[in-house]
């Protein structure tokens, strides 16, 4: 068989994940161990076109003289020819500025972006960096420069601080058709191309919302990994990211989507748009819509949408949603329940912690996941469960045999539950430091919660007798 084409190679500091202030000093003794790196693979492989297609400059703190030798190093054709740059498609330059004061972390910032002036990067992620509207600026060059305004397809721009205006600035790069007066190889602007969009722990707000709609418009089909979480947006600017989405999947642009994370968004009053969208993403398989204000009723329109959808996820978040607030047999829990069966076969991880569904929300839960063999992960923790709940859990332990986490903790179990529960699941349950052992929340269930839930254990059963009853019948009617 031929020999398959060698890979290019990933250029990362030296040493990896140490945290440290990298002068030039250190910053030679990178380049040295590069060269080195580089000139072995180029010998090893003498006709492979691109040496290095990824560099990794995260986790170090950069000085300007450190970062203009790593740029001369990049850009210089002395030794490799064509010059390192121009292969890189993959650049993360994520937290590379920490501890430097402004002057000098623009100035790092412009330097190592302005090294890729002939790159065709394909992913940026500039995350950690405290950018703002001047560093944004900084980092045009591969944010909105000629070559990525034709390649760039990843961006990650999470935890910088970005306001409403800095976000508008990013728009308008992104969304832009123009590069700066040159001749562009095509008119569609780079978030036509985008495949992943992160922003996550910025500041950006309503008017932020608005900014980040523009960019959501432009995208195409191209779409499946999104992640716009953190961000402060309250109920109007939620708003307007529910109905993009909606618009988005009416066009048939969420088909490929296979990670969506909204969490931290308002979704309470637009709760049919979120739906709207997730009915048409039928390959997603990430879902983060924790802390989303979605409350019963919204919680209800969204499992419908992805039961609907026939979505595989294999990970899910419905935290902090006040399921189950107004009662404990509210339709909320009833419907995850639904969804959580429907997903048996892929669902690894749920979270549905910080909520109010109570031990009969619980136990629905419970019952939902038991004789699962996929799931690894069940978050429970401040759901006001007691010891109906506990038991369920406590019956569900031994039928889901791949659990390897549970988290129940901030709930109101009773000493004696607390250590029924520890012997069931063993080292797989989290330390529960904050349980509040003195009272039996069930103690305060009204009675017409507690009845319906005894009236669903009863249909369990009718539905059950019901099927040996159809079996039975089929038999009756097969003749030897």
């Amino acid at each position: 068989m031929p020999e398959s084409t060698p890979a290019p190679i990933k250029l990362v500091p030296s040493p990896p994940g140490l945290r440290e202030v990298v002068n030039e000093e250190k910053a030679l003794a990178m380049i040295a161990g590069w060269t080195e790196q580089l000139t072995a693979h180029q010998e090893a492989h003498p006709n492979l076109e691109i040496l290095c297609n990824e560099i990794e400059l995260t986790d170090k703190s950069y000085t300007s003289s450190a970062a203009t030798l790593i740029a001369e190093f990049l850009t210089s054709t002395e030794i490799f020819s064509p010059c390192i740059a121009a292969g890189i498609q993959i650049a993360n330059l994520a937290d590379i500025i920490a501890s430097r004061m402004e002057e000098e972390g623009l100035e790092v910032l412009q330097i190592l972006s302005n090294a890729f002036q002939t790159s065709r990067l394909i992913e940026v992620d500039l995350s950690d960096n405290a950018m703002g509207s001047k560093g944004v600026t900084a980092c045009e060059m591969v944010l909105g420069g000629i070559s990525v305004a034709t390649s760039l397809q990843k961006l990650s721009l999470c935890n910088n601080g970005l306001s409403e205006s800095t976000m508008e600035e990013v728009a308008e790069l992104l969304t832009s058709t123009s590069t700066r007066g040159e001749e562009s190889e095509s008119q569609s602007c780079i978030a036509t191309r985008l495949s992943k969009l992160h922003f996550f722990n910025n500041m950006s707000g309503n008017n932020g919302c608005t900014s980040f709609q523009k960019i959501m418009r432009m995208c195409t089909d191209q779409l499946t990994d999104v992640r716009f979480s953190g961000t402060r947006a309250g109920a109007e600017g939620s708003a307007h990211i529910a109905s993009t989405l909606s618009e988005l999947a009416a066009c048939g642009k969420l088909n490929h989507i296979t990670r969506l994370d909204l969490a931290d968004n308002s979704f309470g009053a637009c709760y049919q748009d979120l739906a709207n969208a997730l009915t048409q993403c039928s390959k997603l398989q990430y879902l983060d819509l924790h802390d989303c204000c979605l409350g019963d009723d919204g919680i209800v329109m969204v499992c419908n949408a992805l039961i609907e959808s026939k979505a595989s996820l294999t990970f899910l978040s419905l935290s902090g949603n006040d399921i189950g607030a107004e009662n404990a047999n509210a339709e909320g829990s009833k419907i995850i329940a639904a969804l959580i069966q429907s997903l048996h076969g892929t669902l690894v991880e749920f979270h549905a912690s910080e909520n109010e569904m109570k031990s009969p929300g619980i136990r629905r839960i419970a019952r939902a996941l038991q004789e699962s063999d996929i799931v690894t992960e069940i978050i429970l923790n401040e759901n006001e469960c007691g010891t109906i709940g506990a038991d369920a859990l406590i019956a569900m332990a031994g039928r889901v045999p791949n659990l390897k986490k549970i988290e129940l903790n901030s709930n109101y179990f009773l000493e004696d539950v607390v250590d029924r529960l520890q012997t069931a699941f063993g080292d797989k349950l989290v330390e529960m430091e904050d349980n509040i052992d003195d009272e039996d929340a069930d103690d305060e269930l009204d009675a017409d919660e507690l009845e319906e839930d005894v009236e669903e254990e009863v249909d369990v059963e009718e539905q059950a007798d019901a099927g040996v009853d159809d079996l039975l019948g089929v038999m009756g009617n097969i003749t030897v």
